[in-house]
């Protein structure tokens, strides 16, 4: 009884535990609501929304444990997009130059971001919130606002439209990625670093660490995947949308700290980005299905990125500070 008694309670004392009693219980009351809930393609489709948006949550789970956030990864997200779009249906340089192209464009947002954040030490909420004006200017200024379209490469469509059996790609390239990153965090030097990092950085300094370049690998890591995700994007609508990913950052920051990433750094877990994604796909998802107004869908996901704010700070105050 006594071993039962300590399994349960070092199964609730990790981080992402917080996330799956809610996330069990919408899904009772969600499908006891609509029974459609539950059925296979309405369930592929919640899997295919959450694997966009974990596709960046899993990199920007790196970077919130290094103690870094990121405002511009909607803006990376759109950019990668056009940039994919242009490559194809511009530069008519093939699928492989133009996604490489695009990510290449995440790169170098990453690159300058990591520039000003960790090498001029600059706050880092302004210079991404800066970057996503700008980036998102750009955008505008290059399309007039309008999509990229004229792909006309088929091929391409079977990256965000296409299916191993009954599972889109995009479901599993997130999946891929979620794996590579866990292994990532979990069993290797770097992904101790980035704990260390995130812990106290004075001390990662102390214990030899690499702080900077540790800081810009995972701010360069996080744009790059952004725009990956706009890639993604771009195949799923076949057209480069200027408007991809937008409004999503704050999000998707939230479906990191749900599942257990402190805002102040140091600890957090890729499985539980992957649940605070889950859960949010689900909440869309039901709200949707339960036909609630879109208006009333915003004040949710309003109250719930409030409520992310609390989930951190009590989990911080039971963990001394969360470090």
């Amino acid at each position: 009884m006594k071993k039962l008694n300590k399994g349960v309670s070092a199964l609730a004392s990790k981080p992402e535990m917080g996330v799956v009693l809610p996330l069990i219980i919408l899904l009772a009351v969600i499908g006891c609501v609509n029974s459609n809930f539950f059925a296979p393609a309405n369930l592929i489709d919640i899997l295919r929304s959450t694997s966009y948006t974990f596709i960046i949550a899993a990199p920007l789970t790196l970077l919130m444990i290094s103690g870094g956030m990121d405002l511009s990864i909607a803006a990376a997200t759109a950019l990668g997009c056009v940039v994919c779009a242009w490559g194809i249906a511009d530069f008519h340089i093939g699928i492989i130059p133009s996604v490489l192209l695009a990510l290449a464009a995440g790169a170098v947002v990453g690159l300058i971001k990591a520039f000003l954040v960790v090498k001029l030490d600059l706050p880092a909420f302004i210079i991404t919130l800066g970057l996503t004006k700008i980036i998102n200017s750009f955008i505008l200024v290059t399309t007039d606002g309008i999509a990229v379209s004229n792909l006309n490469n088929n091929a391409f469509k079977q990256l965000g439209q296409g299916k191993l059996g009954s599972v889109y790609w995009t479901i599993i390239i997130a999946a891929v990625i979620g794996i590579c990153m866990h292994i990532l965090l979990r069993s290797t030097r770097f992904g101790r670093e980035v704990a260390a990092c995130g812990g106290n950085r004075e001390t990662a300094k102390l214990a030899g660490i690499n702080v900077a370049r540790v800081r810009f690998t995972v701010e360069i890591l996080v744009s790059v995947f952004a725009a990956l995700c706009g890639v993604c994007m771009c195949s799923r609508f076949y057209s480069g949308q200027p408007a991809a990913g937008s409004g999503t950052e704050l999000t998707i920051m939230a479906s990191v700290i749900i599942g257990g990433t402190s805002m102040m750094g140091g600890t957090g877990s890729i499985l539980g980005s992957f649940l605070g994604c889950l859960l949010l796909a689900v909440i869309n998802n039901g709200l949707v299905l339960m036909r609630v107004s879109t208006n009333w869908q915003n004040m949710i996901f309003g109250i719930i990125l409030v409520i992310s704010l609390f989930i951190d700070k009590y989990r911080r105050s039971k963990t001394g500070g969360g470090l």
